[in-house]
């Protein structure tokens, strides 16, 4: 089965290659600090509504 996903690992990887200097990865901000998962499970709760089945 890994073999079936070569393929496209190296038109990801020429892709990259070929446009890295395009992109300017270098020059991108630090990613933001990871935010706790509870964070994320409150949000949901309060932005979304839990729909319950007639």
């Amino acid at each position: 089965m890994g073999d079936e996903w070569n393929g496209l690992a190296d038109l990801l990887a020429d892709l990259i290659e070929k446009y890295a200097d395009v992109l300017d990865i270098d020059s991108l901000p630090d990613p933001k600090e990871k935010k706790n998962i509870s964070e994320f499970i409150d949000l949901k709760c309060e932005s979304v509504e839990i729909k319950m089945a007639a």
